[in-house]
């Protein structure tokens, strides 16, 4: 009890089982439900905050306006949504087969590294803009979609969360239990996008340790990268991402 009153039930929720089956033995640590509450629940929370702060700031309102075309949006909106689709395929075939480790795992892994550590930071500038353009537009629009998708998802593991993050999001009042369980869009999921931005993400990765290993700050422009290329495809992939990638 004392654990739940310091750290919430969520936080203990999602520590027990995205650290193990549940018919698996659990070396129970209470330090690790303090780092899922910071690196999961908080990096939510945190870009729940982001998309409030300037949502309120533009009026936006997600039921005033059509959504856009799929493919009239910017490429990283379309890779974000293509891999919010695959996420959802992912979670429901977990949740099927009694894997509830496996798709909180899934969960965790798009919120910290797609959603808030790639594309909430790369997409930035685009809610700063002073007017609402067609592209800040698709901006709100796709995190919203993000970010409600999201709390549905993790409804069943962390329920309370869940719907306090979806009350907020809807601003209604209904509650995540009320709606209904994601489901894919396959028509949204393109694989070789995906493929394309996860290169983009491992290169960017590299390049940051290489940076770490000389001491070359991350904010120090580079003036030449160096990659060996082993055929024409990867060099096709790598011209896609070059923009992105410098």
């Amino acid at each position: 009890f004392e654990t739940i009153e310091k750290y919430g039930s969520d936080p203990l929720r999602w520590y027990m089982i995205s650290n193990s089956s549940p018919w698996d033995n659990l070396k129970f640590d209470v330090e690790g439900i303090d780092e899922v509450r910071r690196k999961f629940f908080a990096t939510l929370y945190n870009t729940y905050q982001f998309f409030a702060l300037y949502a309120n700031l533009d009026g936006f309102d997600p039921t005033s306006r059509e959504e856009l075309p799929y493919a009239e949006r910017p490429e990283i909106d379309r890779w974000i949504l293509s891999t919010l689709n695959s996420l959802i395929l992912e979670v429901d075939s977990d949740l099927e087969d009694y894997e509830p480790t496996r798709a909180a795992r899934a969960i965790g892994d798009f919120v910290s590294e797609q959603l808030s550590n790639w594309y909430v930071r790369l997409s930035r500038r685009r809610f700063w803009a002073g007017e609402m353009s067609q592209d800040k537009l698709s901006a709100y629009q796709t995190l919203y979609e993000c970010l409600t998708t999201i709390a549905r998802l993790i409804a069943p593991i962390a329920p309370f969360y869940a719907d306090h993050l979806y009350r907020d999001l809807v601003g209604d009042g209904r509650s995540v239990h009320l709606a209904d369980f994601p489901e894919s869009r396959p028509e949204l999921i393109d694989q070789q996008l995906e493929e394309r931005m996860q290169i983009a993400q491992e290169l960017s990765s590299m390049v940051l340790a290489l940076r770490r290993k000389v001491n070359i700050k991350v904010r120090q422009p580079l003036s030449l990268i160096m990659l060996p290329i082993s055929n024409e495809e990867e060099k096709a992939q790598i011209e896609a991402i070059r923009s992105l990638l410098l």
